[in-house]
Formats: structure tokens, sequence, C-alpha cells
């Protein structure tokens, strides 16, 4: 709905379309993080990767592989919880990290940004490919 923020939401109906494996869970949050985490919860994780547009004062589709114990509050996304937050409370004991990408236009109704487009195909890819290899 706000442009580049639904990179996370397309990258994982992408990969949802691309891996098919019992040990990879993919969640697509859209807006209600806060309601996925708590479902997450319920799933002995080992890790868990994040994907969400980030400001970051970056160039626009350019991302980074973030541990979330070194980010800070506030944390840099949109939603009203600080995912760091969510994460501490509900999911104490899994590794997590948030593949970050930095948004280019975030205005209402806009389609995702030709650079954050390109990143968001390239990472599907990548992880496609890097899931398929360790089967």
């Amino acid at each position: 709905m706000r442009g580049d923020d639904f990179v996370g939401s397309f990258i994982v109906k992408t990969l949802m379309g691309k891996i098919r494996r019992d040990d990879v869970i993919l969640f697509d949050a859209e807006d209600g993080i806060e309601w996925v985490t708590s479902k997450i919860a319920g799933f002995r994780l080992r890790h868990l990767i994040l994907l969400d547009a980030c400001q970051m004062n970056a160039a626009p589709g350019e991302a980074a592989l973030i541990p979330l114990a070194e980010t800070d509050y506030p944390f840099f996304t949109t939603h009203g919880i600080p995912l760091k937050l969510l994460a501490n409370k509900l999911l104490p004991s899994v590794d997590t990290s948030i593949l970050a990408i930095q948004p280019g236009r975030m205005g209402l109704n806009e389609p995702l940004s030709p650079q954050v487009l390109a990143a968001a195909n390239s990472i599907s890819d990548l992880v496609a490919e890097t899931l398929k290899e360790s089967d």
C-alpha cells in the first residue's frame, strides 16, 4: 500500500512459489507483524529472518542482513511496536536477524520502485537457490 514498504511481503510471496521444504516456514506479515510474531512463537525455531523496508540512509534497494541484537531502539521500521522488542519478548532464544532493504518511494498506492524491485528479485533468487543447494 505504501510503495517500497511492500518489499518484505513481495519477497515472501515470491519465495512461497519457489520453496517447498519442511524445515523452512514462510509467513507474510504484511502489516500484521505483531500477530505473526506471536504465531511464530509456537514453533521451535533456531533462526528467524525478518524482511522489511528499513530506513538506513542508503541508496534505494540497498540491503543489509543485521542481527536484531545489533539494532537500536527505536528501530528503523514502520511498525507500531519495534521488531526488536517483539523478538526479545516473544522469541528470546531464537537467533533473529533482519534483512533490511532501503526504500525509495513510500507514497500511498505506489508500486515498488525499480531499484527495490530489482533488489527484491535478486534476494528471492539468492534465497531460493541457497536453500535448494542445501537440501
